[in-house]
């Protein structure tokens, strides 16, 4: 597991739920995705620049995948074959 210089467990934890909640509740599963920014958003001021931080831990973990890069940005995906994974953290 990934934690910035300054993130705590809590807060790695609250964020890693977050981004889990936002993708599980858009359905971005095999063909939706995510934009960053969207992820980025609704997290406190002062834990966005933990973000990208978290995303690439959930990314090693194999939860989320990348989606890849559109004319808007990198987008991002839930790795489908972990469905239960997922569902055992946000539920």
């Amino acid at each position: 597991m990934f934690m910035g210089k300054k993130l705590s467990k809590t807060d790695y934890v609250k964020i890693k739920k977050n981004i889990l909640k936002k993708l599980y509740s858009n359905q971005a599963f095999s063909k939706g995705h995510l934009l960053y920014e969207r992820l980025a958003s609704g997290i406190p001021p002062h834990l966005k620049g933990s973000v990208e931080d978290v995303l690439k831990g959930l990314v090693k973990e194999k939860l989320v995948l990348v989606y890849g890069k559109t004319k808007y940005g990198d987008a991002y995906q839930l790795n489908i074959k972990r469905l239960k994974d997922i569902e055992d953290w946000i539920l």
